[in-house]
């Protein structure tokens, strides 16, 4: 027997023209829904394919780090191994090289000024005694030796004279006496007697002495006796006279030679002694302050040391060495005039072409070849109006732009790694020859990039390695005695993770969007068919009784919404791969500077824009149709669908018949208004983050000038120049300013936060009784305490980014002119909390500009410019896209209220045919169903303006927490005007529609269906 053909399914086409507007205005929803979404799904995988094949194809980082002197090539190849320097034995080396170079100068000044007193005290003890004890005998050894001969010539020379004038006398009387005897004797001898010979003795002496015998008896007598009594007489005086000329001399000569001998002497000896005895002294007492300073300076650097191993982790045990790759990445930042105005319009960060590392994808025009061409950012480019051809001026030098790029490393124009927002306005990339890079003049900043030597298996391996190659990198920084400026891990990048990781939210927003609508109208449909089965319950109950089983029905009425999806699923995936992925496609141009890219067939986006709406659709359907066809085939040809029996009539308050009608009307489609609620709700959101998002941005914007506490801040390399002389400015306005960054570390986000040190009485940060804080006493500003749920007597700490030391800080109050995340203290105390130098500084608040600082020497200027740029970039990528969003809102809240409201009128035909009977006219009819409809959609969307709000600020806090900087979400007076507005403007367009429908409606529609 040959199988009848179903009946019902013939229904089905009739079904879809019979209400054929409201399955169009179901079918063109959700194929604009579904076609943006795969749109979406497949501009978003394409792109992001592109992107993670340009990692190799352009030789994209794995990290970088910026040191503040260029590394030489011992420092490079130390880094390449991964392993860490012995900080101890660097540490003890410069210590010992300090120790050396300070301490002769400083030991020998003080050692000079107590020596020279403490020695000659010591030598004028000494000196007397031992000089007098050499000096006697050899005085007296010369003495003895010279004196005598010395006495004799002078004795001689004295004794002489006198002996022989005194002998001359003596002899004489002596020689004439016997003479006279001898002549007497003589003449006697002749015979004459003693008388004649006393008488002729006078005249024979006289004789004598005329004829010269006299003369010869006395010369001869003279000679014999002279030499005996000279001897006899000289030997007798000289021996008397010796010893006491010897006293005498001795004497004399002996206190005349000591004193000349004494002070010769003592001069001598002094400086052989002093020389001998400094020598002595000093080698013995400074080797002993040496090893009195050394075992000070080892015990400071015990400390150092383990403090140092506290803050690097250097004994580590799951340390492990991180090979690399080192490549030299340079740039210099330049100030961009991009219209030749002769005023900066933003920053250009330059790099020189390499081959080496971090290439660029070239979308139009060519790479520089000579030293007056540019390549820049075609983003940029785009943003600002610059096209191939066009000439820029970069720091005073003219470029002519060849080429517009995409630098595999920049995919977007994150100047910083803490910004919040990228800036593709006022920051650019550009690409120039060797010789264009030379004839900047802005100073270079040595970074490198490197590559691991084996790529990590996944983000957790790639973090531990980053972690070990920083902690590695940062200890042969430090026995090179340069400095670690920044260390970014290519995980930590934004400028390369920010594009891909908002495009994955962005798919997983489609797609939790898709879902929801979906789902809202899957129950649209369901109350859609729940009324359609209580209408042709009689049909039902007969096609029951006459053997239809309960799959059989169930198939038919989940057939209209499964077709209509299933329709609008093909449709729109067909539009999400040619007309909405181009859209798309444009929206990450707009807002990404991305390679390349090639579309690519995408099976998630058929799997989540066909089976997920589909498998959502069938399933709400499903089980609100078996849950309806669970009566029995006589309640069903009763009409007896309710599921509470005999349920007691609600007693209505006493209004007028009209209010009472409209208020029962209300009661009857509570499950059609808590549709419509939610409906609206979820519009609302959508609403409040399409209106508040620009509030949001324009009061910021507006706003800034408040929140600035000056117009200039410079930010030095140091405080003293190349020639350690501490810069100086003579600009009147300028205050010193102490500033470092610190980390506060939480699960979501370790988020850099300024600490400033502020001047007492500045007249910039204006905080009463800043000066009077304790040391761990501080200030933050009021986006701080906003965002970590901070107030004042909290504590909150801080850490250093790449050292492990933390500081706590217990709040005093809140500062609310900074819309940064900072920290404010006293100068005094930020430099005894970090332990700077007597007046250290870091540099300046002014406001008007400084042009009295060579610009080699300020690391960074930062102006309102700096602050505004995120939302000036937000207002440029999404703010035109918002008012889009405005418009799409009020058509989504036109739709569902429309087929809401549908339902609703269709619900009640049978009663509203009855009042046209009963001669009610068509207003009167609308002012019932049509303005208990309004008051519902009227009171939904207030409720829906305020929970709306508060979902989009709790959302876009979450949003905002997983980032670095903060900003509260705002919604004006006006916005909320708008919001509640828009939803209304939907409804009146529907009303148009709903009063159409009543006014179609038979006065027969009620006759023909009375059973």
């Amino acid at each position: 027997m040959k199988k009848i053909k179903n009946p019902l399914i013939r229904r089905i086409p009739k079904e879809l023209i019979g209400d054929w507007k409201k399955y169009l205005v179901v079918f063109l929803f959700l194929v604009l829904t579904i076609g943006f979404v795969s749109g979406m799904y497949v501009a978003n995988e394409s792109m992001i394919t592109s992107a993670n094949e340009g990692v190799t194809k352009y030789k994209q980082e794995d990290g970088h780090f910026e040191l503040k002197k260029q590394a030489d090539a011992t420092l490079l190849s130390a880094i390449k191994t991964g392993e860490k320097a012995d900080v101890k034995q660097y540490y003890l080396d410069e210590a010992k090289k300090k120790l050396d170079k300070k301490l002769p100068k400083k030991f020998k000044e003080k050692f000079d000024e107590k020596f020279p007193d403490k020695f000659k005290k010591e030598f004028d003890k000494k000196f007397p005694e031992q000089f007098k004890k050499s000096f006697d005998k050899e005085f007296k050894k010369q003495f003895e030796q010279s004196f005598p001969a010395k006495f004799a010539s002078s004795f001689k020379k004295e004794f002489d004279p006198k002996f022989k004038q005194s002998f001359d006398a003596t002899f004489v009387k002596q020689f004439d006496a016997q003479f006279a005897a001898q002549v007497k004797q003589s003449l006697l001898a002749q015979g004459m007697d003693a008388q004649t010979a006393g008488q002729m003795l006078d005249t024979a002496v006289a004789q004598a002495k005329k004829d010269g015998s006299y003369k010869k008896a006395y010369d001869s007598a003279y000679s014999k006796a002279y030499a005996p009594a000279y001897k006899k007489a000289y030997d007798s005086a000289y021996s008397s006279a010796y010893y006491e000329a010897h006293d005498k001399a001795y004497s004399e000569a002996y206190d005349k030679a000591y004193d000349e001998a004494y002070d010769k002497a003592y001069k001598k000896a002094y400086d052989k002694a002093y020389k001998k005895a400094y020598k002595k002294a000093y080698d013995k007492a400074y080797k002993k302050a040496y090893d009195k300073a050394w075992k000070k300076a080892q015990d400071k650097i015990e400390d150092k040391y383990a403090d140092a191993e506290e803050k690097y982790k250097l004994n580590d045990l799951d340390f492990k060495a991180t090979k690399t790759t080192l490549y030299e990445n340079f740039f210099r930042n330049e100030e961009e005039d991009y219209n030749n105005d002769g005023k900066k319009d933003g920053t250009i960060r330059v790099f020189a072409k390499t081959k080496d590392i971090n290439l660029a994808c070239m979308l139009q025009g060519s790479f520089p070849q000579k030293a007056d061409e540019i390549a820049i950012d075609r983003m940029h480019a785009d943003n600002v109006g610059i096209k191939v051809g066009d000439t820029v001026t970069v720091s005073g030098e003219t470029y002519k732009v060849v080429g517009l790029l995409a630098y595999v490393n920049y995919s977007t124009l994150h100047e910083k790694t803490t910004d919040l927002m990228f800036d593709a306005l006022k920051f650019d990339v550009a690409m120039v020859t060797q010789d264009g890079f030379d004839r900047l003049h802005k100073s270079i900043h040595y970074t490198y990039a490197w590559k691991y030597e084996t790529e990590p298996a996944d983000e957790a391996g790639e973090k531990t390695r980053s972690d070990n190659f920083m902690r590695a990198l940062l200890t042969q920084v430090v026995v090179a005695d340069n400095e670690l400026e920044d260390y970014t891990p290519k995980y930590g990048n934004p400028a390369i993770n920010f594009a891909t990781d908002d495009m994955g939210s962005d798919k997983a927003m489609g797609g939790v969007l898709l879902d929801i609508l979906v789902v809202i109208i899957a129950f649209i449909f369901a109350v859609t068919i729940s009324n359609t089965i209580a209408k042709e319950s009689s049909a039902i109950g007969t096609l029951r009784a006459s053997g239809y089983t309960k799959g059989e029905l169930v198939r038919h009425y989940l057939s209209m919404p499964v077709i209509v999806t299933l329709l609008a699923a093909i449709v729109g995936n067909i539009l999400g791969y040619t007309v909405f992925k181009n859209i798309v496609v444009s929206m990450y141009y707009n807002s990404y500077s991305l390679p390349t890219y090639y579309t690519i067939w995408n099976p998630d986006a058929f799997f989540k824009t066909t089976l997920v709406p589909m498998i959502l659709m069938l399933v709400v359907n499903l089980i609100v149709i078996v849950r309806m066809m669970q009566h029995t085939p006589l309640q069903f040809l009763r009409h007896d669908l309710k599921k509470t029996k005999n349920k007691k009539a609600m007693r209505l308050p006493g209004w007028s018949f009209f209010g009472r009608f409209r208020l029962r009307i209300m009661f009857q489609n509570v499950a059609n208004y808590l549709i419509l609620f939610v409906g609206i709700f979820f519009i609302m959101v959508m609403l409040a983050m399409a209106v508040g998002m620009p509030d949001t941005l324009d009061y910021y914007k507006s706003n800034t000038d408040g929140m600035m506490f000056a117009k200039y801040q410079y930010v030095l390399k140091s405080y003293e120049d190349d020639d350690n002389k501490r810069i100086t400015t003579e600009n009147k306005d300028a205050e010193k300013f102490n500033m470092t960054s610190l980390v506060k570390k939480s699960d979501a986000i370790d988020e850099e936060i300024s600490v400033y040190g502020i001047a007492d009485d500045s007249n910039y940060v204006k905080i009463k009784k800043l000066s009077s804080l304790k040391k761990n006493e501080v200030y933050i500003s009021a986006s701080f305490a906003d965002k970590y749920g901070l107030a004042a007597g909290d504590t909150v700490s801080l850490d250093e980014k790449y050292e492990n030391k933390s500081y706590k800080f217990k709040v005093a109050g809140l500062y609310h002119k900074s819309q940064s995340l900072a920290v404010f203290m006293s100068i005094d105390n930020y430099g005894k909390v970090f332990e700077l130098k007597e007046n250290e500084f870091s540099g300046f608040l002014s406001d008007s500009k400084i042009t009295d600082i060579d610009e080699d020497n300020i690391a960074t200027t930062i102006t309102i410019h700096d602050i505004t740029k995120m939302a000036d970039q937000l207002d440029h990528s999404m703010g035109s896209y918002m008012t889009y969003f405005q418009v799409l809102c009020i058509l989504l809240a036109a739709v569902m209220i429309y087929l809401l409201t549908k339902l609703i009128i269709e619900k009640n035909e049978n009663a509203i045919s009855m009042t046209k009977i009963l001669g009610y006219e068509n207003k009167e009819i609308a002012s019932l169903y049509l303005l208990s409809t309004s008051i519902v959609v009227v009171i939904a969307d207030l409720i829906s303006v305020i929970l709306g709000t508060l979902v989009m600020a709790a959302a876009w806090r979450m949003m905002l927490f997983s980032y670095s900087g903060w900003f509260a979400f705002r919604v004006t007076p006006i916005g909320y005007a708008k919001m509640f507005g828009f939803v209304l403007i939907g409804y009146l367009i529907v009303m148009v529609f709903d009063f159409q429908r009543i006014k179609k409606i038979p006065m027969d529609q009620a006759l023909k269906n009375v059973e």
